[in-house]
């Protein structure tokens, strides 16, 4: 397990002083060394100075998220104790309507210190999102979660999900639910392992300390896919820090409160807003 950990430490030192070599963090097409206007939004024509020559009007904006995420599988579920894995989501937002798509690349030793690797299934989802009174934001939408994931004994199929969250805003202080409906459809050929649809419920509440702060704590509960083990119930701690138009940090902690729930999970995250 240390020396997959190592490995994949060299490999991100490796891509990050490649891509260092060619920095253009505002994205214009001008390199940060020769760009006399930084952090020009990516909707602007800029001329051979990475200065705005012209606003383009536009109406969508776009995110791209991507980090690590390390965890410790509940024995309930999974012999395998620690799991890192790399994820990366993409949305797009267009008035009021957003495309989401999500998804993450474990690497992981078994009980033999053979390397497993691999996709977790992929969401790909959209939804319909409307602010009222600039403080109440409700949002509903549905996506499907495809079968990236290979499993030697289960079917592992196509499963689709319904999603809904609420948020109000008073006086920097953000309370917030979500509810999620998982119509499942793996199968066990050997009848060992008896899947169920899933509902997941999550409350929190968040507070902007700053324009670039921001910190929530949570509570969420989740139908385990297996109907012979209990719901999963965790308590979650997210932060992100903006660090400008462009760029945001997020750093997200759960505990398990159930045994059916990792014990622990992390995830530390870089946001692009285009």
């Amino acid at each position: 397990m240390l020396k997959t950990f190592f490995l994949l430490m060299l490999w991100i030192l490796f891509v990050s002083t490649t891509l260092f070599a060619y920095v253009d963090s505002d994205m214009d097409g001008v390199l940060d060394k020769n760009d006399k206007c930084p952090n020009t939004p990516l909707s602007d024509l800029v001329d051979r100075h990475g200065c705005s020559v012209k606003k383009l009007y536009r109406e969508y904006h776009f995110d791209v998220v991507y980090g690590f995420n390390y965890a410790d599988t509940a024995p309930l579920v999974s012999k395998q104790l620690n799991i890192p894995s790399f994820s990366l989501r993409a949305d797009l937002y267009y008035k009021n309507y957003y495309l989401q798509s999500y998804t993450s690349y474990y690497v992981n030793s078994d009980e033999n210190g053979d390397v497993q690797h691999g996709f977790y299934d992929t969401y790909v989802g959209g939804g319909y999102q409307k602010t009222f009174f600039d403080s109440l934001f409700v949002s509903g939408g549905a996506g499907v979660l495809l079968p990236t994931y290979e499993d030697n004994v289960i079917t592992n199929n196509t499963d689709y999900q319904l999603q809904a969250s609420i948020s109000y805003m008073r006086k920097g202080i953000v309370y917030f639910g979500s509810y999620a409906y998982t119509l499942i459809n793996d199968v066990d050929p050997t009848n060992i392992s008896t899947f169920q649809n899933t509902n997941a419920y999550n409350l929190g509440v968040g507070h902007y300390f700053t324009e670039k702060v921001y910190a929530s704590v949570s509570y969420g509960l989740v139908n385990s896919v297996y109907s012979d083990i209990a719901d999963i119930t965790t308590a979650s701690l997210y932060t992100s820090y903006t660090i400008n138009k462009h760029k945001y940090f997020i750093f997200r902690y759960a505990y398990g409160l159930s045994k059916s729930a990792n014990d622990n999970s992390v995830s530390l995250l870089m946001g692009y807003h285009f």
